[in-house]
Parts: structure tokens; sequence; C-alpha cells
């Protein structure tokens, strides 16, 4: 921007300069030939004593088709440093637009590098990776966890069956222990009837 400015700044300069330039120059020659009708002028005095000058009707039109020419040509001059300065303008308004462009580009840019998109809305990248890593260490402590729990489940589970099967075992063992004991009750019993069974035969032979 300061260098449109600069540039419009020095366009117009030059324009004022020649502007300047050709209006000096167009006095100089004015005040010339002004000078040199009146030096070639006769001078009459009146009789009040007043002193007047007696130009030439022609040197007087010349001078007047001269101020009117220069005026003229300053017109134009002028229309022609208005036109410059209109185009300056122009330019300006253009490379204006291409830097405005530009700093959109820019700022595009800079906002990609700086950004990202994560389901549809615009996070800044360094959130974005705090984020990031926050979630994946929240999710490393919730794995751990799980993983210990898991273990802790399995040596339960395991721990419980191992009992189980002690218990199973100790079951058996009290099935088959109770299974001699009424064998040898039955056995018992059925030798008990025998002897009585022995006594009251024995019995019945000494009633006889």
């Amino acid at each position: 921007m300061r260098t449109i400015n600069r540039m419009l700044f020095f366009g117009l300069a030059v324009c004022l300069s020649v502007t300047s330039v050709f209006a000096q120059e167009t006095s100089s020659d004015i005040d010339k030939q002004f000078n040199e009708m009146i030096e070639s002028s006769n001078s009459v005095k009146s009789s009040s004593g007043r002193e007047y000058k007696v130009v030439n009707l022609q040197d007087l039109n010349n001078i007047w088709r001269n101020v009117q020419n220069r005026l003229a040509d300053s017109k134009q001059e002028l229309k022609s440093t208005q036109d410059k300065v209109e185009n300056l303008n122009q330019e300006v308004a253009k490379l204006t637009q291409k830097i405005d462009e530009q700093q959109v580009i820019v700022e595009d840019s800079e906002h990609a590098a700086t950004h990202i998109s994560v389901l549809g809305l615009d996070v800044p990248k360094d959130k974005f990776v705090a984020a990031f890593w926050i979630t994946t260490a929240i999710l490393l402590v919730l794995l751990a966890g799980a993983i210990y729990q898991f273990k802790r489940s399995r040596n339960v589970t395991q721990r419980t069956q191992l009992n189980f099967v002690q218990l199973q075992e100790e079951m058996e063992e009290l099935r088959r222990t109770s299974l001699e004991k009424e064998r040898r009750l039955r056995r018992e019993l059925q030798t008990e009837r025998n002897a009585v069974e022995e006594m009251g035969r024995n019995m019945g032979g000494i009633k006889r």
C-alpha cells in the first residue's frame, strides 16, 4: 500500500511540475510581449497631468489572442493532467484490488496452515493436537484399566474353577467314603441279622 501511495504521489508531482513549468513559460512570454508593447507605445499627458500610454491596437489584439491561446492550451494541459491522474487512480485501484486478492490468498494459506477441519468444524491445529494427545492418554489409561480388570477377572475365574474342581474331588471322595461306610454298615447289619437268626435257631432247638 505504501508503494502505491508513493507511485500516486510521484505521478501527481510530475503532472503538477509539467503544468507549473508550462504556466511559467506562458506567463513569461505574455509578460515579454506586454513589456515590449508598453516600451514601443507613445506617452501622452492629459490636461490634469496624468500620463497615458497609446498602444498599438494590433499589438494589443495579438497579446489578447496569445492570452486566449495560452488559456486554451492551459485548459487542454489541465484536462490532460486530469486524465493522467484518472489513469493513475485506475491503476492504483487495480493494484489495490490485486493486493487485496493476494492478501486474501495469504490469509487463507495461513488459516489452512494453522487450522484443520474435523467433522465439519474448523479447529485450530494446536488445540486439535492437544485434544488428540489428551484423548489418546485417556484411552491408554482406560485400556490399561481394562487389561488389569481382565487379568484380575481371569485370575478370579481360574481360582474359582480350581476351587470348583477341588470341591468336586472332595465331594467325589466324600461320596466314595459314604458308599464304603454304607456297604460296611450293610455288611455289619447283615452279619447281625445272621447272628440273630442263628441264635433264634439255636434257641428253638433247645426248646424241643
